[in-house]
């Protein structure tokens, strides 16, 4: 098993395009942390009262929109609480540092799943367009050992693309303001809504860890779709289609309960970083474990197809 993997991890490698997509990665990484840079270049750290009595009335604004929708209002009002609850209690926002700032682009995760998607939607598919699923399958090798070593080098691949983004993200920082330090503490809500102060390193461990659920629950489904259809472009606009539409699905599961049992609303973990569940009962262990449910049932149904299909050799 061990060998097959190390094959297809091989044949991952070993292409342009997947050399492209984490160059891609990087430079987005970069771009981004260069830009916050440039926008933080005005902001007065010493008279941090002054800036924060500034936010309040900006949230207290955006509260005043009475289009907003219930997770942008919940969004500000978490924020607003945490603003007063700095000037009530001298609590100053800690100083600029790559922990906070990895915090703060936790959104590129959504990359990281995109760029695995269009692998994952290549690694069966792309055997049958090429003509080569035949010459796998006249080795010594069952179709179970062969369709899961596919599936675990692409899970693997999209491992190492968050952990690059991480790595990224943390080094470009780390030029801007310093390697930081591990003991950095900031304010945060738990689930009760309470202001708590947490760790800011243990919360960025907490949301990229556990980012590794929603981010194979895609490649997944992306490995699922590329084996049962047999093509890649359509794997890759099925998968991404979901994905876009799965995401503004998460606001509306505030109002339809049931929608909390599909995979969208549970693949955003910086929901319960920040205190944003799509719904009041809903954990993060909730989440983690229909993720889990999806991924086994879109595993098992990919290799029933795969075991059944007729491959004329």
């Amino acid at each position: 098993m061990s060998g097959l993997v190390a094959n297809e991890n091989m044949k991952i490698y070993s292409r342009k395009l997947t050399w492209i997509l984490m160059l891609l990665l990087v430079a987005i990484t970069i771009g981004a942390s260069i830009s916050d840079k440039i926008n933080s270049i005005n902001i007065n750290t010493e008279n941090w009262r002054a800036e924060t009595t500034q936010l309040i009335q900006q949230y207290e604004e955006r509260l005043k929109i009475t289009e907003l929708s219930p997770m942008l209002r919940t969004d500000a009002e978490n924020k607003l609480k945490i603003a007063k609850y700095r000037l009530e209690n001298d609590v100053p926002a800690p100083q600029s540092n790559p922990w906070s700032a990895l915090l703060t682009f936790s959104g590129l995760i959504e990359m990281v799943m995109i760029f695995a998607i269009v692998i994952a939607s290549d690694m069966v598919a792309g055997e049958y367009t090429a003509g080569t699923m035949k010459l796998l399958l006249i080795r010594p090798h069952s179709r179970t050992k062969i369709l899961f070593s596919k599936y675990i080098a692409v899970s693997l691949f999209a491992v190492l693309m968050l952990v690059l983004l991480v790595v990224c993200e943390y080094a470009t920082n780390a030029l801007f303001y310093g390697v930081g330090d591990i003991h950095t503490i900031d304010l945060f809500l738990n689930q009760q809504g309470q202001i708590i102060q947490q760790n800011v390193l243990m919360q960025v461990i907490k949301m990229y860890g556990l980012s590794i659920f929603p981010v194979i629950g895609y490649v997944t489904l992306a490995f699922a779709i590329s084996t049962i259809l047999r093509n890649s472009t359509l794997a890759v606009g099925i998968s991404l289609f979901i994905m876009i539409v799965g995401n503004s699905m998460i606001e509306a599961t505030a109002k339809m309960e049931w929608l909390k049992y599909l995979p969208f609303a549970n693949s955003d973990i910086s929901l319960y970083i920040f205190h944003l569940p799509a719904r009041p009962e809903m954990t993060l262990f909730f989440s983690i474990f229909v993720l889990l449910v999806y991924i086994f049932a879109l595993s098992l149904i990919s290799w029933i197809v795969f075991k059944k299909r007729d491959v004329s050799i």
